[in-house]
């Protein structure tokens, strides 16, 4: 036995792969003698290696190992046979083993075979054998080990009587019931089935509510709680006993400085909204909260916990929506100073509570134009707010208009949210990945807000209103999906020509630009408020915004546009060849070309922009200028390419020929490309994984790619991404692997250190000796291994 357990230890750490015929010796060995915990745990730590040799293990040993264990504890080398080997089934007979061992045994061949309750004998034994009340109060922690096999036998087969007597028992003592997130779990399935969610939500709330608030449990009981009070629907039969501690606590911990605890919050608010609750717990509710000494930190430091923020908006949200009297008008100013007039969460959450404050009767006009943020803060001041101000007290058009950044709003109008509607009440909270949408002016509030600025009969410059970028937002929101976000842009337009007749000696200019921008969308015939495609309504406003701020070049080029007929020809924009032949030197084509360029890759959204693409017989060019363009040209077309891909019907209907060909031009220039535009490829290839149509070649041609620049780390975790994005789409994609190019993969991923020593030399295991044994536990740190897996077991 010592000769086995030295070679094993010295195989082990060396990391050397025993022959079949050796290893096949010890296991033989294991089977005919009694040996030692010491040599078992030699033997799991190589099977832990090399799990594909656990095929040569006899069922034998495992019965051998447990007919020595009635007096000793289990070695973890029958639960890892439990789990991975496929001889060794639940219906052997194990009856005689205690409770315990017993459990931890099923526990384990229940993560195989979860259908095994559905055997009545299983069953049968499990309920003999079993005294859950004593499991889940004498061995919460043995209880928390065998969670789901207890979670599946009783949402299989006990029975309402059977769960209202359990429940009763810990019920009667609640004090004895060990809080933990499996036995909770646990008694939140019995609850339910014997119809006491209530009762038992109501012993949950008074829990959380008696922790330290810096007690772990905090966070995983109140998204229980939550999700308890979202199942019981909206006649909530809750019943609090004492608002005042829960509100105090939730407030007290909620708001402070350092490490504040969301859940107490979280509970109160979901509590408030579903509890009947009286009008003076509401107020008091309110008032504890704004008076805390954090509350105005919180709401005007935008360097504050974005999430404590959204945490408090939500909860004043739900107190004024439950009882609009709470609102009063002196509340407005600190919430427009709170507010940025972003995308972000809590400004979202800001403009929907503004929204509730307005429909309840609070005056907002009173505060029109609309100032906001640090803007608010000096102008306000937060006291004792425009009651009695006089007409000289209201910010002046100009300087409202000074406020807007225009880099901000570029950014708005490249990134346009199509799908934010204008009434935002109707709209959940939406989180925008694209662009940090704190950076985004929000059209929910832009469009009212300019159109305040052209109610007033004040004189406005109509200049600054243009080159400030305010038209070109308008004109962008004519691309929403929202009805009334475009009827509203549509108002806004009206109300700027009216300001253009008023000085139209000034302003012939552009009342020539609005005429001509009406009657082109008027020639499109569409149902009001028409709907231009983002790639036209993105044409108009950097159109605009170019002739406004005079940029060199395309101003020219936009003003040709203005006037070459009397109204826009949209089914026609851009009208991208007619203009890049019109100019004989590279520099002008260049600077133009990627003008246009940019419009396409911001405005390409929807099938509408796909159909624009297609109509002026855009994709052909876009080979020939990536066959013949410089790096930032061959970028931007990729650029299109990713947006145009993310289009499911366009994929479907016709671009993926010509992604194809594209990918064929690309191969020709391996060596030019820069890493961002590699990346970009992998990106096009993950969006083209979406449709049907991706083919056999695709994968082709991620293969060739990844080994030609996998060397940098950047671009080989993106490969690696990719390949495994295709691979779970795509099963018959194995057909392209072998061996070969698989360590040619695994080779590069180690060299770059993006496949860590341990991931790398489990591959490598899995390559030389199979899939057999192999279990990947999720979630998992590996980038490989689990798409290694999939490739081996589909060309099995």
């Amino acid at each position: 036995m010592k000769d086995y357990q030295v070679k094993l230890k010295k195989f082990i750490e060396e990391k050397k792969h025993l022959d079949d015929q050796q290893f096949t010796n010890i296991i033989k060995y294991a089977c005919e003698n009694i040996v030692s915990y010491e040599l078992l745990d030699l033997v799991l730590k190589y099977l832990e290696i090399y799990p594909q040799q656990i095929s040569f293990v006899p069922k034998k040993l495992f019965i051998h190992l447990l007919s020595n264990s009635k007096k000793r504890e289990l070695h973890p080398l029958v639960l890892f046979l439990a789990l991975r080997h496929n001889d060794v089934d639940y219906d052997l007979n194990l009856d005689d083993l205690p409770v315990e061992k017993w459990t931890y045994l099923m526990s384990a061949f229940y993560q195989r075979f979860p259908e095994m309750l559905c055997d009545p004998v299983i069953v049968r034994n499990m309920k003999n054998k079993i005294n859950t009340y004593k499991t889940l109060i004498d061995s919460p922690q043995w209880f928390n080990e065998n969670r789901d096999i207890f979670l599946g036998l009783h949402l299989i087969e006990f029975d309402e009587d059977e769960c209202y007597e359990l429940f009763t028992k810990l019920k009667n003592d609640w004090s004895i019931f060990k809080i933990t997130m499996a036995a909770v779990s646990f008694v939140d399935l019995v609850a339910a089935k014997c119809n006491k969610e209530h009762e038992f939500t109501q012993f949950l709330i008074t829990t959380l509510f008696s922790l330290s608030h810096e007690s772990d449990d905090i966070a995983w009981l109140s998204n229980q709680i939550v999700n308890n009070l979202k199942l019981l629907g909206p006649n909530c039969p809750i019943q609090i006993s004492d608002w005042d501690a829960i509100i105090m606590k939730a407030v007290k911990y909620g708001l402070v400085e350092e490490n504040p605890e969301y859940g107490f919050i979280r509970v109160l608010r979901k509590l408030v909204k579903k509890a009947n609750i009286d009008k003076s717990i509401i107020s008091k509710s309110f008032e504890l909260l704004a008076g805390h000494s954090q509350f105005s930190n919180i709401m005007l430091n935008r360097d504050a916990k974005q999430i404590q923020k959204e945490e408090v908006l939500r909860l004043i949200e739900t107190l004024v929506k439950k009882e609009p009297s709470i609102m009063a008008l002196s509340h407005v100013p600190l919430f427009l100073c709170s507010y940025n007039a972003s995308l972000s969460v809590v400004d979202q959450l800001l403009l929907r509570i503004l929204f509730y404050y307005e429909e309840n009767s609070i005056p907002m006009s009173n505060y029109r134009p609309y100032l906001w943020g640090s803007f608010a803060i000096s102008h306000y001041q937060v006291k004792n707010h425009l009651i009695s101000k006089t007409l000289n007290s209201f910010p002046s058009t100009t300087e409202v208009l000074s406020y807007i950044p225009l880099k901000r709003l570029k950014e708005t109008i490249s990134c346009f949210p199509i799908d934010r509607i204008l009434l935002v009440k109707h709209q959940k909270i939406i989180q925008y990945t694209t662009k940090d949408p704190s950076q985004m002016f929000d059209p929910s509030f832009f469009l009212p807000m300019i159109s305040s600025l052209l109610a007033t009969e004040a004189p406005l410059s109509i200049e600054k209103f243009n080159r400030s970028g305010c038209l070109s937002m308008v004109l962008a929101c004519l691309g929403s999906n929202d009805c009334s976000m475009r009827s509203a842009a549509y108002h806004v337009l009206t109300l700027m020509r009216s300001h253009l007749f008023c000085r139209r000696a000034e302003n012939l200019f552009w009342d020539h630009f609005s005429c001509w921008v009406a009657q082109g969308i008027q020639d499109l015939h569409l149902k009001p408020p028409p709907q231009l495609s983002m790639i036209q309504a993105l044409f108009l406003a950097r159109m605009a915004l170019a002739m406004a701020n005079h940029e060199k070049g395309i101003e020219i080029t936009c003003c040709r546009i203005l006037l070459a007929r009397p109204a826009a020809r949209l089914n026609h924009i851009p009208e991208l060849k007619t203009f890049l032949t019109a100019y004989s030197g590279i520099k002008d084509k260049t600077l133009h070309l990627r003008w246009f360029f940019k419009i396409l890759r911001d405005g390409t959204r929807s099938t509408s922009d796909w159909q624009v693409l297609k109509n002026m017989d855009l994709f052909n060019l876009f080979l020939v200028i990536f066959k013949s363009g410089n790096q930032k040209d061959r970028y931007l077309i990729l650029k299109i390419m990713e947006a145009t891909f993310r289009i499911h019907p366009a994929t479907n209907g016709g671009t993926g020929p010509w992604a194809l060909s594209l990918m064929v031009a690309i191969s020709k220039y391996p060596k030019e490309l820069s890493t961002e535009e590699i990346l970009l490829i992998f990106k096009c290839l993950r969006s083209l994984s979406g449709s049907s149509y991706i083919s056999l070649s695709a994968v082709d041609f991620w293969i060739f790619l990844f080994l030609e620049y996998a060397s940098n780390p950047d671009i080989i975790l993106e490969g690696f991404n990719t390949l495994n994005n295709l691979v779970s789409k795509f099963k018959n994609i194995s057909e392209l692997f072998d061996n070969s190019n698989l360590k040619d993969i695994l080779k590069l991923g180690m060299s770059s250190n993006v496949i860590s020593n341990d991931e790398g030399y489990e591959c490598s295991s899995v390559l030389d000796y199979g899939t057999s044994g192999i279990q990947i536990q999720e979630p998992n740190n590996y980038v490989f291994l689990p798409t290694l897996l999939k490739i081996l077991k589909a060309k099995v």
